[in-house]
């Protein structure tokens, strides 16, 4: 007798300019608002060079998960690759690892909101309590809203990308304008090494990639939809990257970046005076919160395909009756990401934002290496012509070279907790598959 929960099916409500909104929200959101200080203190102006050196490993990953997304467009991605060509434990993996990293960096993603949210009121930014409070009404609010249906969803996030890339747009111009070169020395102060540290970093950023891929079942032609929305999406966040990271570093002396916890609206003030500041605050805020929308949606869909299957919690498959959405795992995952909201009264906003960015970014990682390999597989297995599979035997290995290198990058320690993590793993799955 099959013990799968029995339920409403997800419901195809997400066009090609959804996905691609859900693509870059997920990737121009906090990140570029907040790395930038992160990166000018462990890199200095160098940390140009990281961007740079990550969109171009990034590339790779992009194309691997397009060709796979069109290919295997079931809800899960990543998981889905990795059990389509290694079995269900790598699957398990796969999702243990992807959906610890999504929830632990849903906190990091309010943190940065709040931080900003800051800039607005004096008694939130000396009340820790209030912080709290305001972080836990974001994320329980989104959760909410995804709960009704991701159509609505789908809306906010096109209407907020729309508002974000604007503001960066204007700020980056005016920034650009008043570029001085005396900014980028000395250019790496740290030494020429820690590029790989910053690509580490922005790897944070690039993390949403793939999230077209992740709710598959719910996008409209997911075979064509799919691969469109990553690779389109991958260019828009990689060109703001790029515009952002030489306008911040260019305006603003590199240990001005390093200690502000909301710097592009230094960068504002600077060029466009304190109405600007004001502006990219707002900007920053609702990118926040798209991203946190975005990533929200990401944490519902993560364990559906591995809890259908049996090798995660079975409850974390189930779809609502009426509104057709993961309401179980939407609740599940936000309230791990709520309780990391904990940190809060034990560092500062930045250095919350610090921790969970490094706690994230490995197991963000090991997804992205399951895809890689599981395309140069699936290759030699599937339904690829000669030219694609050609294509997948260059780009595959060299979209799983790049990562190695970055989790390199990460670190000995945060490597060593991202393997205690899926060592942690390990029960759970001999448990699933006893049940």
């Amino acid at each position: 007798m099959d013990a799968r929960p029995r339920s409403a099916s997800l419901v195809r409500a997400v066009t090609l300019l959804g996905a691609v909104a859900l693509v870059v929200g997920n990737m121009v959101g906090t990140s570029i608002y907040t790395l930038p200080a992160t990166l000018a203190r462990d890199v200095g102006p160098l940390a140009i060079a990281s961007w740079i050196a990550t969109a171009a490993g990034y590339l790779f990953v992009a194309l691997v998960y397009a060709s796979l997304g069109a290919r295997y467009p079931a809800v899960g991605g990543p998981y889905v690759f990795a059990r389509e060509a290694f079995g269900p434990f790598a699957g398990f993996q796969t999702a243990w690892t992807y959906w610890c990293s999504a929830t632990i960096g849903n906190a990091g993603i309010v943190t940065s909101v709040v931080a900003y949210a800051t800039g607005f009121s004096a008694r939130l930014a000396e009340s820790v309590p209030l912080q709290f409070a305001l972080a836990q009404a974001l994320l329980w609010g989104l959760c909410a809203l995804n709960v009704l249906g991701v159509r609505q969803s789908a809306r906010l996030q096109i209407a907020i990308v729309f508002v974000n890339l604007a503001a960066l747009l204007v700020v980056s111009a005016a920034a650009l304008a008043k570029l001085d070169a005396r900014n980028f020395e000395p250019l790496a102060p740290r030494g020429y090494g820690s590029i790989a540290a910053g690509v580490a970093l922005v790897i944070w950023a690039y993390s949403g990639v793939e999230s077209a891929t992740v709710p598959a079942e719910e996008v409209q032609r997911p075979e064509h939809t799919i691969g469109r929305a990553t690779l389109a999406g991958y260019a828009i966040a990689t060109l703001a990257f790029v515009l952002v990271a030489v306008a911040v570093a260019g305006a603003l002396p590199n240990a001005e970046i390093a200690s502000s916890a909301r710097p592009i609206a230094l960068v504002a003030e600077r060029a466009l005076g304190t109405a600007g500041a004001a502006v990219v605050g707002v900007a920053a805020i609702a990118a926040g919160l798209g991203t946190l929308n975005g990533w929200v949606l990401m944490v519902g869909r993560i364990p559906v395909g591995a809890a259908r299957d049996g090798v995660f919690f079975r409850a974390l498959a189930r779809v609502h009756p009426r509104f057709g959405t993961p309401h179980v795992a939407l609740v599940a995952g936000t309230a791990v990401s709520s309780a990391m909201l904990l940190l809060y009264f034990r560092k500062s906003l930045l250095g919350v934002f610090q921790t969970i960015v490094l706690l994230s970014v490995l197991t963000t990682l090991v997804p992205h290496l399951f895809a890689a390999a599981a395309e140069l597989v699936l290759s030699r297995r599937g339904a690829y012509t000669p030219r694609e599979r050609h294509r997948a035997m260059i780009v595959a290995p060299l979209a799983f070279a790049f990562l190695a290198y970055a989790v390199y990058g990460v670190g000995a320690e945060i490597a060593a907790m991202g393997a205690a993590l899926m060592l942690a793993g390990v029960p759970l799955y001999a448990f699933f598959r006893r049940r």
